[in-house]
C-alpha cells in the first residue's frame, strides 16, 4: 500500500507542533519541530512492505484546498491530530474523503486518546482512530488492513463496524521496550527546513524516554505513556543521534522527554558515551528544577548541553501545591542559580491562569521572571 503520513495543513494558515503532550502553535517555541512520531510509524510501514511518504505542511507551502494534490495513487492517509488544531484536522479528513472515499485515513494522537468515543467524528471521515501510543497498534492495523481481516483483536482502536455502530478495543499495554521500536526515517523529510530560533542551524527530536511518575494535574502524559518512566537504552540513543550527525549532518538535538535529569546515572551514561563516540553536539533538554545537582550539571555543559528547559508554572506555593508539582520555590531558585553558575542557559517554563490565579499571583511571578534573569521563557 502506499501511505501518506501528514502533518495536515490549517484552514487559518496556523501551524502547529503536534508531537504527543507537545501540542501549541509553533510560535510558543519560536519554531517548528520535526514530526517524530510520524516518521517512527513511516519506519514501520516500510518494514511492512509499504511505501511511505511524509507531507509535513508547516515546512511545505501547501493551502488546505490543495490537500487533493497529495492523494494520487494513495491507499491509507495517516493523520496527526492535536486538541489546539482539531477542528481543522478533522476538515482536512473530510475533504480527503470527498475526493476519494476510499482511501483509508487513520488518526492518532491525545485528543482521540482522552476523548475516546466521543472523538471520532460521526460523518465517518476518519476510518480507525488510535487510543494510546500509536506504533504497535498501526502496526497490527497495517497486517489486518492488508490481510482484510477483522480489527476486534487489535488493542487500542476505534473504528466503525458493518453496521455503522462505533467499536472500541481493549486498552493496549504500553511498549515496555521502546528500543524495540525502529529509528524514525528522517530521509522522508527536508531535514533542513527544522532551524533552531538561537542559531540558525538545523535541529531535530530525539526520543529518549516516555512516561513521568508525577501527578501534575495541568500534564497530559500520564494519560498517554504512563507514570512509569520507559527509557531507551543509552547505546540506542547514541546511534541515532551518530545516524544524524553521519547521514544528515545534523548537530543540533533535543532530547524530548519529560525530566532529563531525575537518573543521575543515565545523565552520567549519556554524556560518557557522548566522550567515546567523539559526537561534538549540541543538546537541549528539558527537567524539573529538584531534580539538578551541580555535578551533573557541569558534565552537561562539558559535554554540548547549551539549555535547560525547567519548568516553573508558578512562583505561588499555592497555585504549586493544588497542581500537585510537588514542588517548591526554593527548589525552582536553587535549579536555576546552579544552572547559572555553571553557565548553563535556562528556558522557564510558565503556566498563566491556574486554578487560585489572580492579578497579584500573576504579577508576582512576573517580578520574578525578572529577578532570576532566565535566558528565554
Amino acid at each position: 500500500m502506499k501511505i501518506l503520513f501528514l502533518n495536515p495543513p490549517h484552514i487559518k494558515d496556523k501551524k502547529y507542533i503536534r508531537e504527543g503532550r507537545c501540542m501549541q502553535l509553533t510560535s510558543s517555541w519560536a519554531t517548528i519541530w520535526p514530526p517524530l512520531t510520524l516518521m517512527i510509524l513511516a519506519s514501520i510501514a516500510e518494514e511492512g512492505g509499504h511505501k511511505a511518504e511524509i507531507f509535513d505542511a508547516n515546512v511545505e507551502p501547501l493551502e488546505f484546498e490543495a490537500v487533493d494534490t497529495l492523494l494520487e495513487g494513495v491507499d491509507v492517509v495517516v493523520l496527526n491530530t492535536a486538541f489546539p488544531s482539531i477542528d481543522s484536522d478533522l476538515e482536512v479528513a473530510k475533504r480527503i474523503k470527498k475526493y476519494n472515499k476510499a482511501i483509508i485515513i487513520i488518526s492518532f494522537g491525545v485528543y482521540f486518546t482522552m476523548l475516546e468515543e466521543e472523538a471520532v467524528p460521526k460523518d465517518r471521515s476518519i476510518d480507525y482512530s488510535i487510543i494510546g501510543e500509536p506504533e504497535e497498534t498501526f502496526k497490527e492495523l497495517l497486517v489486518s488492513l492488508e490481510k482484510k481481516t477483522g480489527q476486534e483483536s487489535i488493542d487500542g482502536l476505534m473504528f466503525f463496524d458493518k453496521d455503522g455502530s462505533l467499536k472500541k478495543t481493549a486498552k493496549r499495554a504500553l511498549i515496555e521496550d521502546l528500543d524495540s521500536l525502529p529509528k524514525p526515517n528522517r530521509s522522508l523529510i527536508n531535514t533542513e527546513k527544522y532551524i533552531l530560533p538561537n542559531n540558525g542551524e538545523t535541529f531535530t527530536l530525539i526520543n529518549t524516554s516516555r512516561g513521568c511518575p508525577y501527578s501534575c494535574t495541568f500534564c497530559i502524559v500520564k494519560v498517554y505513556y504512563g507514570r512509569k518512566i520507559r527509557r531507551h537504552s543509552t547505546e540506542y540513543i547514541l546511534d541515532e543521534i551518530t545516524e544524524c550527525v553521519d547521514k544528515y549532518n545534523i548537530k543540533n538535538f533535543l532530547l524530548w522527554e519529560e525530566a532529563f535529569t531525575l537518573d543521575r546515572k543515565v545523565v552520567n551514561d549519556f554524556c560518557n558515551g557522548l566522550a567515546e563516540r567523539r559526537l561534538d553536539i549540541k543538546w537541549a533538554v528539558t527537567t524539573r528544577a529538584d531534580s539538578l545537582d551541580i555535578e551533573s550539571l557541569r558534565l552537561m555543559k562539558k559535554m554540548g548541553c547549551f539549555l535547560m528547559g525547567m519548568g516553573i508554572e508558578t512562583t505561588s506555593q499555592k497555585i504549586l501545591d493544588g497542581a500537585k508539582k510537588q514542588q517548591k520555590i526554593e527548589d525552582i531558585e536553587r535549579g536555576i542559580r546552579l544552572c547559572k553558575e555553571v553557565g548553563l542557559p535556562v528556558m522557564g517554563h510558565f503556566i498563566f491562569g491556574l486554578p487560585g490565579e489572580t492579578k497579584q499571583t500573576a504579577e508576582d511571578t512576573l517580578k520574578f521572571i525578572k529577578k532570576c534573569d532566565l535566558d528565554y521563557i
